[in-house]
């Protein structure tokens, strides 16, 4: 376990934060396929014992990818811990996902991708970006310039399926499901009043749309990939928004780097260095506008436990537990601090 380093300026004046009698939260989930959101689930029950706060009670709830994942059943009423149980393969009998049952060793096909479709996902996104690549991030080029993938992500609305809710979305107002609009490159905030209207389930899958590994998914007549096509946790979108504080949990980022040996681990670790800049900078945004952020990220442990491909279903339990582990054991070192 890690925790990225506060940033030098983060000592604002009392008075330049909101001041309440109960602190305004926020909750970021970022990216990280199968073994992201398992790490996720471990980091959030070891943040909720450590802190005392329910991550369900968060004021605004930002998720994307896999994140979207955890924080739409956080917003429906799930709690960690159920999340954490139903991993392991016990099907509570109680609240939120009582009787619902999800195999998530092959729920979204499995470690590896299906072939992709011959050409590029957006002729018209590259067109408008000739001559102007810098007016956005390097990841939205690249999901354009990707063939469209044909993976399917029918496991995943399965489970909101059973949960009643791919056919509407939840009351909670604080969910926000971050995507991308395959042919204009723009992010799209799903539960805010400028997107459009779209069930919980199309959101999510539209959110966990990787580019070239599964096919975009429709809203209202346009094609939605994944949230991670812009940022990996879109932390920035919470600049501005008169939060006391944010809580960020960034499954593909690092502090600390194990080792590795093999060829595709080495580059997994390299594509993370990338993914924390950009979290850093994100997160020096938001603290400049009278923001605490707490950024918790996989330690070394957690790193190999999850190898190189964050998809593998056969390591998931085995992250799981090592994030339950790791997170509880930072949190509780003296020079933690959680307020």
């Amino acid at each position: 376990m890690g925790v990225l380093p506060a940033d030098p300026d983060d000592s604002l004046p009392d008075g330049a934060r909101r001041r309440s009698s109960r602190p305004r939260r926020g909750l970021v989930l970022g990216a990280g396929g199968s073994l992201g959101a398992a790490w996720t689930i471990g980091a959030l029950c070891a943040l909720e014992e450590a802190s005392g706060w329910d991550p369900r009670e968060a004021d605004v709830i930002v998720g994307t990818s896999a994140g979207s994942l955890v924080s739409s059943m956080l917003a429906i009423g799930v709690t960690a811990a159920d999340l954490r149980d139903h991993q392991r393969g016990i099907v509570p009998t109680t609240g939120g996902m009582q009787g619902v049952e999800v195999d998530y060793d092959t729920w979204v096909g499995g470690a590896l991708p299906r072939i992709p479709r011959p050409g590029v996902g957006s002729l018209r996104l590259l067109r408008d970006l000739v001559g102007h690549p810098h007016r956005m991030p390097f990841a939205t080029i690249l999901a354009a310039a990707a063939p469209t993938g044909r993976g399917s992500l029918s496991g995943v609305r399965d489970l909101y399926h059973q949960m009643q809710m791919d056919d509407r979305w939840p009351d909670n107002p604080a969910l926000r499901v971050v995507s991308v609009d395959l042919d204009t490159g723009m992010r799209v905030q799903f539960g805010t009043p400028e997107a459009p209207a779209a069930d919980l389930a199309s959101a999510v899958t539209a959110s966990c749309a990787l580019p070239a590994w599964f096919e975009p998914v429709r809203i209202d007549g346009r094609r939605y990939v994944d949230g991670c096509a812009w940022s990996d946790t879109n932390l920035d979108l919470l600049a501005g928004e008169g939060l006391d504080e944010v809580y960020v949990l960034a499954p593909t980022c690092a502090r600390e780097t194990d080792h590795p040996r093999g060829v595709a681990t080495r580059l997994e670790r390299r594509l993370r260095r990338g993914s924390t800049s950009r979290l850093l900078r994100e997160a020096r945004q938001v603290r400049s506008m009278g923001t605490r952020v707490h950024v918790l990220v996989p330690g070394p442990d957690d790193l190999v436990a999850m190898g190189a491909n964050l998809m593998a279903p056969q390591h998931r339990l085995t992250v799981l537990e090592t994030s339950l582990r790791t997170t509880k054991a930072f949190l509780q070192t003296p020079q933690t601090q959680l307020g």
